[in-house]
């Protein structure tokens, strides 16, 4: 009896059930990613199955559904979370000629927080699927700042920006961070630029990095793996498509 018992938990899973307008619009999104339909019915209602590697997605179809109203959430566990994102953003390019940062369906860049790198994809029905991997130590590093005067209060600027995806908020609160912005020595000032510059390349504005630039160019070798993750980060937030 034990060993059925285990055999039966290992088989246990969850499967989200979640809301569309156009069942076949959605089953020609998901299966452009890469997801194999399962099953597809239009009797008694719309609905799904679809597949994708060890994880399984259901949707059902009603005109009651409205994507801009649609609070409807998922987080999927994956094992390279970048690896994902950089998959899904090349087929939704080849698919809608860009990458779709706004609107229905969307996909955002990968981003650390404190517990995982995840980045945010959201269905042409509205559903809003996290997908992510656990953080290491290097993910949170630029969560973190030496300085614990200002620590809590900058990974509320980070989450802010990288966590609730709103940009605008974060740079409305820049004015009450220009203090700490001031006092924060080198590695820490840096990472606190790195914000800024992201906020503005996401809101299309004139990237004041000058600042920056010179505390990367600056020779320290104790800390030489730190800026050199400092550095790439930079170059890869100029080349972030809009």
């Amino acid at each position: 009896m034990e060993a059925d018992k285990n055999s039966f938990d290992h088989q246990e899973k969850v499967i989200p059930i979640m809301g569309c307008a156009n069942i076949r619009e959605q089953v020609e999104f998901y299966t452009a990613l890469g997801f194999e339909v399962a099953g597809i019915y239009t009797s008694p209602n719309p609905y799904a199955c679809l597949k994708w590697k060890n994880i399984d997605l259901h949707f059902y179809g009603s005109r009651k559904v409205v994507a801009s109203e649609n609070a409807t959430m998922c987080y999927l566990l994956v094992r390279d979370v970048d690896e994902v994102n950089h998959t899904f953003e090349n087929v939704l390019k080849r698919y809608y000629g860009k990458i779709p940062r706004s609107g229905f369906p969307k996909i955002t860049k990968v981003r650390s927080l404190l517990d995982d790198r995840r980045f945010t994809l959201t269905d042409p029905g509205g559903n809003t699927l996290f997908i992510g991997s656990k953080s290491t130590e290097e993910d949170r590093f630029f969560r973190r700042l030496y300085d614990g005067e200002y620590a809590k209060i900058f990974a509320v600027l980070y989450d802010v920006l990288y966590s609730k995806e709103d940009p605008k908020l974060a740079e409305s609160m820049l004015p009450k961070y220009a203090a700490m912005g001031e006092s924060l020595q080198r590695l820490d000032k840096a990472k606190y630029l790195l914000i800024v510059a992201d906020i503005q390349k996401q809101l299309h504005k004139k990237i004041e990095n000058a600042e920056l630039i010179e505390l990367i160019n600056w020779n320290d070798s104790e800390n030489s793996e730190d800026w050199e993750k400092i550095r790439r980060k930079h170059i890869e937030i100029l080349k972030q498509e809009e």
